[in-house]
């Protein structure tokens, strides 16, 4: 019985520190992208990405948002965006850049 309350006790304190960590991490990955969006595929079957100054294609997730910034398709656009370790989301199949969500952006022209 003392074993099993030991076992709990350590796997709750890890799942803490673990929850920390993964906070931390995200805050270091966020950047800024100037860019513009983009529409890729064809209907139905079509996703939004940005495209960076460079001509770097990032692929945007989740699906709302990819949803939201597909209005302003045509704009100079400066993203502020968490850069994610792993391809995610229709684009993330497709698009050679990094997956990235949006967490603000700002109209430039």
């Amino acid at each position: 019985m003392r074993f099993v309350i030991f076992a709990l006790a350590v796997f709750g304190i890890f799942s803490c520190v673990t929850g920390r960590g993964d906070q931390s991490k995200n805050e270091e990955s966020t950047a800024r992208i100037t860019g513009r969006v983009q529409i890729y595929g064809n209907e139905p079957f079509t996703f939004a990405g940005i495209v960076d100054e460079n001509g770097t294609e990032y692929a945007v997730y989740p699906p709302s948002l990819e949803r939201e910034i597909s209005q302003l398709q045509g704009h100079l656009i400066e993203f502020t965006v968490i850069i994610l370790d792993e391809p995610r989301g229709e684009g993330g199949m497709y698009l050679k850049g990094r997956t990235v969500t949006p967490l603000s952006w700002e109209i430039i022209r």
